[in-house]
């Protein structure tokens, strides 16, 4: 994977995952957009209360950071399934030497001041404490705040128990420039800059109005 060797998990849980809901999240993530410039903003407004355009919004920092992975640091193919585990939020798949392979990610946000400005990064780093040996788990911080972060290896005393631990971010305010920087862990993490995917969205605007039919 990212900084480490990739991870073979568990033969159940492996089984577990095999019949998960997978998709491709540049392919998300061009749909997304799509909507966003091309509906009425009432219309638009009106999709954000379907469920299935809930999950696809909630699912946007996952996909954002597994299209990074495809881009930046991967090179190939890979997939996402976002699942409501307590364990984590999302899980990246890719397959390499015949072998497939799991990585699972928990989504944490560093919220605008707008949202919850008393939160800071620290205390979303305690927060981190709560995974005890979960060494197959990686975290994702969600850089939403318009502040100036430092972005430097983990200086804390004691390191939390996961992984890896990432940080993504934009960098513009038309949300096509972003970057992941990791492992935090690590001596020496590395910083990925990629631009939000352009493409042909597979969503029709029948297939809006058959999403709000289903509401």
């Amino acid at each position: 994977m990212p900084t480490h060797s990739p991870i073979q998990v568990p033969n159940i849980q492996a089984r577990e995952f095999s019949h998960m809901d997978w998709f491709d999240p540049q392919q998300t993530l061009v749909n997304l957009r799509w909507l966003e410039l091309n509906l009425p903003e009432k219309q638009l407004e009106k999709l954000r209360q379907s469920r299935s355009m809930k999950k696809l919004e909630e699912g946007r920092h996952a996909a954002l950071f597994a299209f990074g992975l495809i881009s930046q640091v991967l090179k190939h193919p890979i997939l996402l399934s976002n699942t409501e585990s307590k364990d984590f939020d999302a899980v990246i798949n890719w397959r390499s030497d015949s072998k497939n392979y799991y990585y699972p990610i928990q989504i944490k946000e560093f919220p605008p001041d707008e949202k919850n400005a008393d939160v800071s990064l620290d205390d979303i780093f305690d927060r981190l404490e709560k995974y005890s040996g979960q060494d197959d788990l990686s975290v994702v911080i969600c850089l939403n705040r318009k502040t100036r972060i430092r972005l430097q290896p983990w200086s804390r005393k004691s390191k939390p128990r996961i992984r890896e631990l990432w940080y993504l971010g934009c960098t513009d305010v038309y949300q096509s420039k972003w970057f992941l920087y990791g492992s935090v862990l690590e001596l020496r993490p590395r910083r990925f800059d990629f631009e939000y995917p352009e493409g042909e969205s597979t969503i029709s605007l029948e297939d809006v109005d058959r999403i709000l039919l289903q509401k």
